[in-house]
C-alpha cells in the first residue's frame, strides 16, 4: 500500500457551501471518487496501449492480476510514461475567505500497482487530484452565482459583487436548502 496526497487539501467555508448546494456526497467522498476515476483511466489506457506488446514478449500465458500486470508492463524497456500535465484552471476562484477546512488530511491509501499506474500516466498525480478538486470548486461556485443571481434580478434585489459575499447572502436567505436538505425533503 502507498499513501498519496498526504499534505491534505483545504477549502473555505464558502467553497463548502457552494459544493453542498450541488453535491449529495462530502467533498472527501467526491475526491475519493475522482482519485478512483484517475486510477481507472490510467490502468485502462496503459492496458489498451501496451498489453499486446507485453503479450508478444511472453512465452505462454500472462497474469490477469493487475497487481502483477501493471508493474510488468511499466517495467518493459519500450514503455514510455504518458506524463499527462495538469491543465490550467478555466478561471481564478474569487476567494475572500481563506481555505481552512481540511478535506483530506492524511491522504489516500492505494495499492502499489495503482500508484505505479498513476505515476506512469500523470506527470503529477497529486497535483492532478488537486486540480480536479479546485476545478470542481470553481465550477460549483460559478454555477451557484449564475443560478441564484437570476432570482436576485427577478426580485430587483441588491447583488453582492464579491462571490464569497453573494454565496453567504444566498445561504442565509430564509428557506435556503442545500442539495442534501432538498433531497431529504423529497423522500
Amino acid at each position: 500500500m502507498k499513501t498519496i496526497c498526504e499534505s491534505g487539501f483545504k477549502i473555505s467555508s464558502v467553497d463548502r457551501k457552494a459544493l453542498d448546494h450541488y453535491l449529495v456526497i462530502t467533498p472527501k467522498e467526491w475526491a475519493t471518487n475522482a482519485l478512483a476515476g484517475m486510477i481507472n483511466k490510467a490502468i485502462k489506457i496503459i492496458i489498451r496501449d501496451w498489453i499486446e506488446i507485453y503479450k508478444s514478449k511472453q512465452e505462454d500465458v500472462i497474469s490477469g492480476d493487475l497487481a502483477i500486470l501493471i508493474p510488468a508492463i511499466i517495467a518493459m524497456e519500450e514503455f514510455v510514461n504518458y506524463n499527462i500535465p495538469i491543465p490550467k484552471l478555466e478561471g481564478q476562484i474569487q476567494r475572500e475567505d481563506e481555505p481552512t477546512k481540511e478535506i483530506w488530511n492524511s491522504g489516500f491509501d492505494i495499492e502499489d500497482y495503482e500508484e505505479a499506474a498513476l505515476r506512469a500516466y500523470y506527470k503529477d498525480p497529486e497535483g492532478m487530484l488537486r486540480y480536479f478538486m479546485e476545478n470542481k470548486i470553481y465550477q460549483r461556485r460559478k454555477r451557484f452565482v449564475e443560478d441564484n443571481q437570476k432570482e436576485f434580478i427577478k426580485r430587483k434585489d441588491i447583488i453582492p459583487v464579491k462571490q464569497d459575499d453573494f454565496i453567504n447572502v444566498v445561504c442565509r436567505t430564509p428557506g435556503y436548502k442545500n442539495r442534501a436538505q432538498r433531497e431529504s425533503e423529497s423522500i
